[in-house]
């Protein structure tokens, strides 16, 4: 009995030892699996990282996808399809490269990879499913992810080719959308998987995904810049058109119309027969629609030259008090008769300004006309003068009608008409375009315009601001020059 014991102990412990290692080992070998399985994942998220750095390129990418699931995570088979939600069908984009894809395709699959298409109506297809519900399906028959694609007699020859046990189907999701769909083969079943396996998979998609929206969502970057070239062009041609329209259009209504008026004229001022008053207010309103037409057509003309680069800033240094005088004197004489206006200029010692002289007195003249016709009888227009020594303030003031709050904003657009100037303007044959063509001008020559007032019946004032002629800015002359883009067209006369 005392033999005996020592003897039951030895094998109790070998059977414990036993026990021990064989745990241990299986262990270990889970390990090891769990570390085989970490390197494959690490090795296909990295060459998935490099492909998608390389290339934003769609059919690139799909194919570097597919290829690391069979090369790297070791599936039998891997497939990406994309739904188009337009046409309302699922295209298979990229299947995994192998010697047995090629071999299959060659002898069982009769219909090529590119025109498997799947209609969204097929709703038995495991790919419409995943769309649906957004989520991955299994199954262990291959027709279930090919019909209405293959026969089902074809699909059993492919999965018995490739000996499929288990056939997985994974969306891939971006922004609460299916972008695609990534099926893949194996040669196992679901259960005789691991979970680790599962967690690799879940994980690879996820990368998949984003790759492919950050590549779809350049690709429709580039699609949109192509299509804004497109309009671009189109739009710059269709101006085209309308700068051609408006300049042929322009000069055939201005020769008639000028004829007009001078018939009107000379019917009012040179007529051999007596008029009488009924006659002679018909031909003041011709003679005076006529003229607004004219108006309007060079004004037009004026927009579509400066819109157009058709014309040139030539700047230099001007003396804008002798510039004023100038334009009361020409203004003065045609004009204040009529209203009885008094011009008042503020003298005070300025610097020259350095603008381009033709364009400036357009300006000037289309501030002053426009004081006129928002001006009533025995009107005061103001001028005054500012400068902090790199620019000069050039302020138009009269006491006209004024501007609402509300209606400054209005200003400097095309056709800008005021609800308080609707009766001024139709007595007067005002466009609504000079103070946008002013703008434009003043810009041009690297200046500012604003308007004030302080409200309705308070008047207006207008300010222009124009650089200083320093030695500095004309040593810069040539930054504040422009030339004409092609054939260079002048600026027609402003009415006042």
């Amino acid at each position: 009995m005392t033999a005996v014991l020592p003897v039951f102990l030895l094998i109790f412990f070998i059977v414990v030892v036993t026990i021990v290692v064989v745990v241990v080992t299986k262990n270990i070998r889970g390990k090891i699996s769990q570390l085989s399985y970490q390197n494959r994942l690490f090795k296909a998220l990295r060459e998935l990282d490099i492909v998608a750095l390389s290339t934003t390129n769609i059919e690139l990418l799909t194919q570097a996808i597919v290829d690391v699931v069979h090369n790297q995570l070791g599936y039998t088979v891997a497939v990406i399809a994309f739904p188009d939600y337009e046409k309302r069908i699922i295209k298979r984009m990229a299947i995994s490269r192998s010697k047995e894809t090629e071999e299959a395709f060659k002898n069982l699959i009769s219909v090529k990879f590119s025109d498997q298409i799947l209609p969204f109506a097929e709703d038995r297809n495991l790919l419409n499913q995943v769309i649906v519900q957004r989520k991955s399906f299994y199954t262990t028959n291959l027709f279930d992810v090919q019909v209405g694609v293959l026969p089902e007699e074809i699909s059993k020859k492919i999965q018995q080719f490739f000996n499929m046990k288990g056939i997985f189907v994974y969306p891939l999701v971006s922004r609460d959308k299916v972008i695609g769909i990534l099926e893949y083969t194996s040669i196992k079943k679901r259960e005789d998987l691991s979970p680790f396996e599962f967690t690799i998979m879940q994980e690879f998609v996820s990368e998949a995904g984003r790759a492919l929206e950050n590549a779809l969502l350049y690709q429709d970057l580039k699609y949109t810049s192509r299509k804004l070239e497109v309009a671009n062009i189109k739009l710059k041609e269709v101006d085209q058109l309308k700068d051609d329209f408006v300049s042929i259009a322009s000069h055939e209504l201005r020769t008639p119309m000028t004829a007009i008026r001078s018939y009107a004229w000379m019917a009012l001022n040179r007529s051999d027969v007596p008029l009488s008053d009924k006659l002679k207010r018909y031909l003041i309103r011709v003679l005076l629609s006529t003229e607004r037409l004219i108006n309007l057509v060079n004004d037009m003309l004026n927009i579509s030259r400066i819109e157009s680069g058709k014309i040139e800033i030539n700047p230099e240094p001007i003396d804008v008090l002798s510039l004023v005088k100038d334009i009361v004197d020409e203004v003065y004489y045609s004009k204040s008769t009529e209203k009885k206006f008094q011009f008042v200029i503020l003298e005070k010692p300025i610097p020259k300004v350095f603008a381009d002289p033709d364009k400036l007195r357009q300006v000037l003249l289309n501030l002053v006309g426009n004081s006129i016709k928002f001006t009533p009888m025995e009107g005061k227009i103001i001028f005054d003068f500012f400068t902090d020594g790199k620019c000069v303030e050039i302020s138009v003031k009269d006491t006209g009608v004024g501007i609402s709050k509300d209606d400054l904003g209005k200003l400097f657009h095309k056709f800008s008409r005021l609800d308080n100037s609707y009766s001024a303007l139709s007595t007067s044959g005002g466009t609504g375009l000079g103070l946008y063509i002013s703008k434009n001008l003043v810009e041009l020559m690297h200046g500012t315009i604003k308007a004030s007032s302080e409200g309705v019946d308070k008047g207006t004032t207008m300010t222009i601001s124009l650089p200083v002629a320093s030695p500095e800015v004309l040593s810069h002359a040539d930054s504040y020059t422009l030339k004409a883009k092609g054939e260079v067209k002048g600026l027609e006369p402003v009415a006042i």
